[in-house]
């Protein structure tokens, strides 16, 4: 089989987990604009993101700021180099609330899409990048071809 096809089928293979991580991120309400009034979800989200690395095979760790926490994750690879993702795992008000046709901390299915706040910008960008690292190490043997740095911040 193919690579290509290897990795297609891993990722449909292990899609309703992946949307369950993203529905787990998005319902902590991580909005950075909130300040010290939201530091509490915020640092809730870094270790969440931090744990979601773990699961993932990275060695993650969280450093403070004197804004929000920025959890590094870092995964071998077969050669040296490495491929570095960034991401973030705030977001943005939900103001004008009256216009979610759900609430917006209550990820929601809806015609095979999933609707919260950050499930496009950026949360689900991260889960799905962890999802095409997976399926990278399945298809080469369980190793990954290069290192992975994952840079997640608040």
């Amino acid at each position: 089989m193919d690579r290509s096809k290897q990795i297609d089928d891993f990722v449909a293979a292990h899609l309703d987990g992946y949307a369950q991580e993203i529905a787990e991120l998005c319902a902590i309400p991580s909005i950075s604009a909130r300040g010290e009034a939201g530091a509490a979800d915020m640092r809730a989200c870094a270790a969440l993101v931090g744990t979601i690395l773990e699961r993932h095979g990275f060695a993650a760790q969280i450093y403070e700021t004197p804004g929000f926490p920025v959890v590094v994750g870092r995964a071998a690879g077969k050669s040296p180099r490495t491929l570095l993702f960034y991401n973030h795992y705030d977001v943005q008000p939900v103001d004008p609330l009256h216009l979610w046709t759900s609430p917006p901390f209550e990820p929601d299915v809806r015609d095979g899409a999933l609707y919260a706040r950050g499930a496009k910008d950026d949360k689900g960008e991260f889960i799905a990048r962890l999802a095409a690292v997976d399926a990278a190490r399945a298809a080469n043997g369980g190793e990954l071809p290069c290192g992975a740095l994952f840079v997640v911040e608040g």
